[in-house]
């Protein structure tokens, strides 16, 4: 699954700070059922988790 940018800063700001670890290039959320890696692919932010 991909996102905009913009579709990725709404969803996260959803979620409380301390879940979310940010990188260059990366955004790993960290959730009772594992983690899940969005990584930056040109403007867009991709997933494989589901």
């Amino acid at each position: 699954m991909c996102l905009s940018a913009e579709a990725l800063a709404l969803f996260l700001n959803l979620l409380a700070p301390e879940t979310v670890t940010r990188a260059p290039g990366l955004i790993t959320v960290h959730a009772e059922a594992g983690d899940v890696e969005w990584v930056a692919d040109g403007a867009r932010w991709c997933t494989d988790d589901r």
